[in-house]
């Protein structure tokens, strides 16, 4: 009985729709023979595929319930290629698209946290040489859309020195972006339309946390910059944004506090370490001019010496300086660099400093156990009972 209402329902949807079978043609008069003479080359020359497709022709309903199927049939389609475009586009929501910008248009970001002396080291050097042997950085950098006033926020191209007007702000990748600058190469790029600059300085620390790693004074020069510019209110939430340890963040700042020539006096201050915040923080405390002046006479020492023996030097007391004229004194040692050991990763395992006098000190920078202390108590008796 429902098949049969369907039915009635069928009939009265489609009673008034045009009629779709095939009109017959008109009779008409033969041809004359004239008319044989013009069209019979034109019938040799028609391709072959012409009568083949009129008899394979769809054929169309021919009834009220064949037509509502046929269209019924047609919607179902539509409805299904609707509903994989739809999941196609739901695959591609919030994605980035990567392409090629004109390094010129982008600037730095102002919390940029790679010193000026990474672009002048052997690392960035062959970063740069794979760039260009690739003819671009496969891996994209990442900025966001700005609009600043005319003359505000202006790139700066490498070799020419001349401003252009900035379209884009680094959020990471600096590095990247200066070796395609200098290269005149276009630079890819990941391209967030809008973005808030605690999310963007939040990426950048992470994404650069995952590459070469920044020195110690490089962190502590974008804490303090992010924390004077009001980005966080405090060292703590800081710390718990980028989720890392507040006692290292500390370290970090306490370095990028200190006074310019004594960090001069490291040759770089890529060479400046974690551990040595404290010390040299206290020598700063304890007496700042002894500090400054033994800064300033370790920078002008040719040979310059090692950073572990310019912390040595700077960090001295003066009982360890007996007979200098200070806290900090360099007269109190030799012009000898110390000697380091390192292990595989670069970290320093230990150093040997020697005095004006001759006098040796060796220290290990790692904490050591119980037994390799026995075993190095043994080597000093050895050492010395050989002496």
């Amino acid at each position: 009985m429902a098949n049969k209402d369907l039915v009635k329902r069928a009939f009265s949807v489609t009673a008034n729709l045009p009629s779709q079978q095939p009109v017959q043609a008109e009779p008409t008069a033969a041809p004359t023979d004239t008319a044989t003479e013009l069209t019979q080359p034109l019938v040799r020359r028609m391709p072959a595929e012409s009568s083949t497709a009129t008899a394979t022709a769809t054929v169309a309903p021919r009834t009220g319930p064949g037509s509502m199927l046929a269209f019924m049939t047609e919607q179902s389609e539509v409805h299904k290629e609707v509903v994989q475009l739809r999941d196609r586009l739901a695959d591609l929501e919030g994605a980035v698209v990567a392409r090629p910008l004109d390094p010129q248009a982008i600037r730095s970001s102002r919390w940029a946290n790679r010193d000026a002396a990474h672009f002048a080291s052997p690392a960035f050097a062959r970063l740069r040489d794979e760039i260009a042997a690739a003819g671009g950085n496969v891996q994209p950098i990442k900025v966001r859309q700005v609009s600043s006033a005319p003359g505000e926020g202006d790139a700066l191209d490498a070799q020419s020195g001349k401003s252009s007007a900035a379209r884009y702000e680094i959020v990471y990748g600096h590095r990247r972006h200066r070796a395609c600058l200098e290269l005149g190469l276009p630079v890819l790029a990941l391209i967030q339309a809008d973005m808030k600059d605690a999310d963007l300085f939040v990426e950048m620390e992470r994404e650069n946390r995952e590459r070469e790693d920044l020195s110690a004074w490089e962190q502590g020069v974008m804490y303090v910059r992010a924390l004077e510019q009001g980005l966080f209110p405090s060292a703590k939430q800081l710390a718990t944004a980028i989720d890392r340890d507040t006692g290292n963040i500390g370290r970090a700042m306490a370095l990028a506090k200190l006074p310019a020539e004594v960090v001069r006096a490291f040759g770089s201050p890529l060479n400046l370490q974690f551990r040595w915040a404290a010390p040299l923080r206290d020598a700063h405390q304890r007496d700042p001019e002894g500090l400054l002046a033994a800064a300033r006479e370790v920078a002008a020492l040719t040979p310059s010496l090692k950073p572990a023996a310019v912390f040595l030097r700077l960090t001295s007391t003066p009982a360890q300086n007996a007979g200098s004229t200070g806290a900090g004194s360099v007269a109190a040692h030799t012009n000898e660099p110390a000697q380091a050991w390192k292990d595989a990763q670069g970290n320093d395992l230990a150093t040997l400093a020697v005095d004006r006098k001759g006098r040796v000190t060796v220290s290990f920078h790692y904490a050591m156990d119980e037994t390799r202390r026995r075993r190095l108590v043994k080597l000093l008796d050895a050492f010395l009972d050989k002496a």
